[in-house]
């Protein structure tokens, strides 16, 4: 009984009718049944993103319109596709939504019932809170992309014990939602792991896992974490975050260090600035799904994690207000800028 829904529900979105238009509308949305191999989810929660107040701005992936926004979501599961079998109506989870990489409004996260393919959904333990667990999918999935993909730092998977690599990684803007997830994954790869942060966000660094933290704005940072690095071998450099120069900083340190000479980037790769002898690739979320790594770190590696505490949702949500119209100002809130927190809004269904 689980696979069928009797009764079709009124669906709600926040809708971007077309290009670059804001504020979202909120208006009634299509309920979508989940094709094969996905689930439909009842959205409790939604969490914003840096690509969402672009995607707003600027159209980067030319999206048919109107259409749906949004890539995390927190809430229950609906529906079940064919070719499920590891999830039950009514079940806790998060997701990553591929409503940008499908270009298909029915997979967006803003609305009250979204499409997401199972392997990008984690069951959520009861002692989570939905608008505390929403903060994680995107930037896991980000993080996983650089740390774990053969053409990237290709770290070996995570686990819950892992053994010491005897590798370190660098990476730069730790306090960010996508750095929050490359110490945690790294340390659960075994890595040594450097950051760089505010000093107002130290602590939460280390806390994480981190086991040196950096500020970023320090004259002599690269000199100190080269210096930190010495007798090391580094596995390459993570650009979560930062102003221009900081993909070029990165850079420099790997190349002056022994070991791999690579930095991945959430960003584009400057042209000009980076040492010859490092490699640099800009990162995409969605490619883990077309390899092994997402289905391991979505539906092997996450729920033990999360239920272990292994992995735990950082960083912080910042509640900004409650329903789908309170969206826009969600988006608006992300796009002036946060620090060490992700914006939530809670109570979408």
């Amino acid at each position: 009984m689980d696979k069928f829904v009797l009764t079709r529900p009124r669906n709600v979105a926040a809708w971007a009718l077309k290009a670059k238009q804001r504020p979202l509308v909120v208006g009634n949305a299509p309920y979508a049944s989940p094709p094969k191999g996905h689930v439909a989810i009842q959205v409790l929660d939604i969490a914003v993103n840096p690509i969402d107040w672009i995607m707003q701005d600027s159209d980067l992936f030319a999206l048919k319109y109107p259409t749906v926004p949004g890539l995390d979501v927190a809430g229950e599961v609906f529906e079940i596709g064919e070719d499920v079998s590891d999830f039950h109506v009514g079940q806790r989870v998060i997701a990553h939504c591929n409503g940008y990489s499908a270009n298909d409004a029915s997979h967006g996260a803003f609305q009250k019932y979204t499409i997401v393919p199972a392997h990008a959904v984690c069951e959520l333990p009861y002692r989570i809170p939905t608008s505390v667990g929403v903060v994680l999918p995107l930037g896991i999935s980000t993080a996983a992309a650089g740390l774990y993909q053969k053409d990237f730092l290709a770290l070996p998977f995570p686990s819950e014990k892992p053994d010491t690599l005897g590798r370190a990684v660098v990476i730069w803007g730790g306090s960010s939602s996508v750095g929050s997830s490359c110490i945690q994954l790294a340390k659960a790869s075994g890595a040594y792991v450097i950051t760089t942060c505010s000093p107002s966000n130290f602590s939460y660094c280390m806390k994480l896992g981190a086991n040196r933290v950096f500020d970023y704005r320090d004259k002599d940072v690269e000199d100190r974490i080269v210096e930190e690095l010495e007798g090391k071998t580094v596995a390459g450099a993570y650009h979560a975050v930062g102003a221009d120069g900081a993909v070029q900083a990165c850079a420099r340190i790997v190349d002056r260090c022994k070991g791999k000479a690579i930095v991945v980037t959430v960003r584009g790769v400057p042209v000009e600035g980076m040492p010859s002898s490092v490699r640099a690739k800009s990162i995409s979320s969605s490619s883990i799904f077309d390899n092994d790594v997402g289905p391991y770190i979505w539906r092997k590696f996450l729920p033990k994690a999360l239920e272990s505490g292994t992995i735990k949702p950082a960083p912080e949500p910042l509640i900004v207000g409650e329903e789908l119209r309170s969206v826009q100002l969600g988006l608006d809130k992300q796009k002036a800028g946060v620090s060490a927190k992700k914006v939530v809004v809670t109570n979408i269904s």
